[in-house]
């Protein structure tokens, strides 16, 4: 099993140091070679004067003449490291210079292509640089003689001051990449830092210090600390729920318990007293525990709001079959909701039940944003009055209070969005009845 790097700056250093020396080393590959070019061009270059300086000095009528002092003064000093030679047509030795007596002509110029007058061959033999130049020479009596000038240089010096110049951008380039490794690990600390900063407030959570990440995040990082935010919130609320749930369970109990305990059982009514009685309490107990189960989310699961409201639509036109409603949907194409599928079933559910229940025969669904999300539910009926709308969203307002049914749906649906930070607000309808507006602001 090969062993994992399990931090990301060490992941991050080992990739620089495994990609700054071959990207140094190529660069300092290219640098050398771009050096060493130019300077080999300078030794030519220079050859090429020492070629016209001695074709300058030149003499010749019945043979070659050169002056004992020449220009050059290192072609007089032997094994100087510079060389010139003049050869004739067939390659004989007319003249040589003092510092080249030590070498073998033939050896020295073997290789040289035939060249016209006039024409020049710069090349390499052994560690020598050589330049020849072809000239056709016209004596004062109208002879026209070929000879050859051929001037060579020792690359010695060239090779001492590469290798210099290697050694120097062996040092500059060693240290640059030191430097551009201390430059990572001074970046990593500070790029890295708000990871080590979510870790310490994600411990003072768990310690109880603090409840919420509360500090400004990077871009990067905001949608993990917006989702553990309501992941935090959703905690909470559960246990507030939890303990509301506990005690309008209790308190909703002593009526039916009150009528029980207060009735005569040796009366004709008391069975079906108990009965009613009874299923009011299994009422209260099924809806407290729904209440109480409504606020476990699953985050990050982006569930497409267009089938929903489609497979809603199709039950409640089965169920409302006698009124025959017309239910219209308005869904935008990429609509979602980040959450619970069974959470979006349970508020749809709810406001389509109440509009096809409560209101005429025209229901309209709109849902739109691929963002923020907001669902309207509409119909045709009485609608809500103006004084209503804020107490039958209200914690706590009786049921009996709403006419017929339980009244529940309004609140279940307010309870669910408010555990996503959503809002429930109840209007008028363009149809003529209610509309209610349900708006998520949902994490991108």
């Amino acid at each position: 099993m090969r062993p994992r790097l399990n931090s990301l700056a060490a992941r991050l250093l080992l990739a620089s140091a495994l990609l700054l020396p071959l990207f140094l080393g190529t660069t300092g590959a290219y640098l050398e070679r771009s050096h060493r070019l130019s300077i080999e061009a300078a030794q030519a270059e220079r050859l090429q004067l020492q070629l016209r300086a001695l074709l300058a000095q030149a003499e010749f009528e019945d043979a070659l003449e050169l002056p004992q002092r020449l220009i050059e003064g290192r072609l007089a000093q032997v094994n100087s490291g510079i060389y010139a030679f003049v050869t004739d047509a067939t390659g004989a030795p007319q003249w040589v210079s003092p510092s080249a007596l030590q070498l073998d002509p033939a050896a020295v110029l073997a290789g040289i292509p035939p060249l016209a007058s006039g024409g020049q061959d710069i090349s390499r033999f052994q560690d020598l640089q050589r330049a020849s130049l072809q000239v056709l020479w016209q004596t004062d009596r109208g002879a026209e003689v070929p000879l050859r000038f051929t001037v060579l240089e020792t690359t010695a010096p060239i090779e001492a001051e590469v290798s210099q110049y290697r050694r120097r951008l062996l040092l500059w380039l060693g240290g640059s990449g030191l430097l551009l490794l201390g430059c990572q690990v001074a970046i990593l600390v500070w790029g890295l830092r708000p990871l080590r900063e979510l870790a310490a407030d994600i411990g003072r959570i768990e310690s109880g210090a603090s409840t919420s990440l509360e500090r400004v995040y990077p871009r990067e990082v905001r949608d993990l600390t917006g989702n553990l935010n309501t992941l935090l919130k959703g905690e909470e609320q559960r246990r507030e729920r939890v303990r509301n749930t506990m005690a309008d369970l209790a308190h909703s109990l002593k009526t039916p318990l009150a009528v029980i305990r207060s009735a005569n059982p040796d009366q004709a009514d008391y069975p079906a007293l108990v009965g009613e009685q009874t299923d009011r309490m299994e009422q209260i107990v099924a809806w407290q525990l729904q209440r109480t189960a409504s606020g476990s989310h699953r985050l990050l699961q982006r569930v497409p709001v267009a089938p929903v409201a489609q497979r809603l639509r199709d039950s409640l036109a089965k169920v409302y079959s006698l009124q025959a409603p017309v239910i219209e949907l308005q869904v935008e194409s990429g609509c979602h909701f980040r959450g619970d599928e069974r959470d979006l079933l349970e508020i749809m559910g709810n406001l389509m039940d109440n509009a096809c229940k409560y209101g005429g025969n025209h229901v309209r669904i709109r849902a739109e944003g691929a963002g923020d999300l907001t669902i309207t539910i509409e119909d045709n009926g009485p609608g809500v009055a103006p004084a209503l709308r804020a107490a039958i969203l209200e914690r706590g307002f009786r049921a009996d209070s709403r006419g017929g049914g339980h009244g529940l749906g309004l609140s279940v649906a307010a309870d669910i969005a408010a555990s996503y930070q959503g809002r429930l607000s109840i209007d008028s309808s363009e149809l003529g009845g209610a509309l209610i507006r349900v708006q998520f602001a949902q994490p991108g």
